[in-house]
């Protein structure tokens, strides 16, 4: 009898060990997913799925594999400088055929033995995996991609087990994605410029008439510098879409670095740039924008397979509170604007300065 109750008391406290241990499985998913659900942006999002996923649940690597045929998400990331460690973690792809073909018709987790043969664009330089879970991201039925979990140990993944657990978190995840992604949308129809990260040209149009207004009451000169990057469209239909961003965020660092703090530049639309120099009068502005002139001519553009482009910018100048016909914000916007034409027919990189 009394080794029957050691048998049962062995029981009941191996009973009780795996339901301290869920509890606390349980507790560790409702605090990652509170994290998840908190998130304020796609780089904070991303950050609790790439780095804490790994180390709250005890994985050898998490990856985001995410459908982005319209380059959104790429574009939404564009202006901000993403960890080192992402580049073989945060994946990419405009054909849902390569991620759907992980899924049955159903679209549930997927969990078998690592191959390198099946997994190794889902986990680019992971070998070393043993066993990993595949999981359907989707919103409203249609799929937007896949979050991978690998480990070291061929037990932690077998089919069919925890799935309902894997279903309800990328359940949770996909909804997460689609909600940051909007988000972010949303802020960048606001006054940035999603791809730059500078001002859009509705903030220019706003804060050209509180400048205008403020030289004209201070009676300062006012400059506006219209910048066109020449032959863009080249860029474009020769190396990509891809290429071209990569040329417009270096070129609109340059001009941040040349620019003094007290001057505002704007991504007008295209590959079109407006600087306003307040309290500036023509000669100094002519200065600056032959600095930014030169360092564009001089600058050897990288884009992304390597390649090196060389680039000239034409720019056109136009001075408030110097030229009688230059009175109001309109003015002063159309006159840049025709310099810059100018600057373009009369053979670009150059600098035409309205008179």
């Amino acid at each position: 009898m009394p080794h029957d109750v050691e048998m049962l008391q062995a029981k009941l406290d191996a009973l009780l060990r795996i339901a301290k241990s869920n509890d606390q499985k349980h507790a560790n998913f409702q605090e990652y997913e509170l994290q998840l659900l908190n998130s304020s942006s796609l780089y904070e999002l991303f950050t609790v799925i790439l780095e804490q996923h790994r180390d709250r649940f005890q994985l050898s690597n998490v990856t985001l594999l995410l459908i982005d045929p319209e380059y959104d998400f790429q574009r939404l990331l564009g202006s901000i400088s993403t960890p080192v460690t992402w580049q073989d973690r945060l994946l990419f792809t405009d054909n849902e055929q390569s991620v759907n073909h992980y899924f049955s018709v159903l679209r549930k987790p997927r969990l078998s033995r690592y191959s390198e043969q099946l997994h190794a664009r889902l986990f680019p330089n992971a070998n070393s995996l043993q066993s990993v879970a595949i999981l359907p991201l989707t919103r409203q039925n249609k799929l937007i991609g896949s979050l991978n979990l690998g480990s070291r140990s061929p037990e932690r993944f077998q089919a069919n087990i925890g799935t309902q657990f894997l279903q309800h978190l990328a359940a949770v995840i996909s909804a997460c994605i689609e909600n940051a992604r909007l988000q972010e949308n949303i802020k960048q129809l606001g006054l940035l410029d999603p791809l730059t990260g500078v001002n859009n040209r509705r903030f220019f149009d706003q804060r050209v008439v509180e400048e205008v207004s403020l030289a004209q009451r201070n009676q300062t000169p006012l400059s506006c510098l219209f910048l066109d990057l020449d032959h863009f469209k080249r860029i474009n239909d020769n190396h990509g879409h891809q290429a071209g961003d990569a040329v417009l965020k270096q070129a609109t660092s340059i001009f941040s670095d040349i620019m003094r703090t007290t001057d505002v530049l704007a991504r007008y639309g295209g590959e079109e740039f407006v600087i306003i120099l307040a309290d500036t009068p023509s000669n100094i502005a002519f200065e600056i924008a032959e600095r930014i002139r030169k360092t564009i001519a001089d600058t050897a553009f990288k884009i992304n397979n390597g390649d090196i482009l060389n680039l000239t910018v034409s720019i056109g100048l136009a001075t408030l509170g110097e030229h009688k016909q230059i009175t109001t914000t309109q003015q002063l916007i159309h006159t840049a604007d025709q310099a810059v034409y100018a600057a373009k027919i009369s053979g670009r990189n150059k600098i035409h300065h309205a008179i």
